[in-house]
């Protein structure tokens, strides 16, 4: 059974077969290719694909199709590339994960437990050295250790 139906860009009136109605729907390429153009159809562009796992899928795809190119030493140079690149306030990564967690977990020989929270002693995010770091269970814990610092900081000034 064929519907009339509107196309979404040019709103002609055309027929088409129930069984192949879509979510959008043109009278014929030109007006496929108009709505789909970002220059041409800026406010309706974002509503034609979710492309918010496309780098998720992109590094799957990645990893099947171009396995052979992230070797040890490429990841090895790739990360040198970036070191200090950024403003410093931040972490430093590992091959993609927190450096300060990776040297917590290489200091207990084990991965770090779901809620285990590593701290740095001096208060510098970026110095992992292993006598820098403390590893507490919780968060919990360590908003407990927080607290009796500063309570300890307050009485030494007063």
């Amino acid at each position: 059974m064929k519907l009339v139906i509107e196309c979404d860009w040019c709103k002609k009136k055309f027929e088409r077969g129930n069984y192949s109605i879509k979510k959008h729907n043109f009278c014929c390429r030109t007006c496929m290719h108009d709505f789909s153009s970002k220059t041409k159809n800026p406010d309706g562009y974002h509503t034609l694909k979710d492309l918010s796992k496309a780098g998720e899928t992109l590094s799957r795809l990645n990893k099947i199709l171009n396995f052979s190119r992230m070797t040890p030493a490429t990841r090895e140079k790739l990360r040198q590339a970036h070191l200090g690149s950024g403003e410093g306030k931040t972490y430093t990564k590992r091959y993609g994960r927190h450096e300060h967690r990776v040297v917590a977990e290489e200091i207990l020989g084990r991965p770090l437990r779901k809620g285990e929270v590593v701290h740095h002693i001096d208060g510098n995010p970026r110095n992992n050295n292993p006598g820098n770091l403390r590893i507490f269970a919780s968060q919990a814990e360590h908003a407990r250790f927080h607290n009796e610092l500063s309570k300890v900081l307050a009485m030494l000034e007063s």
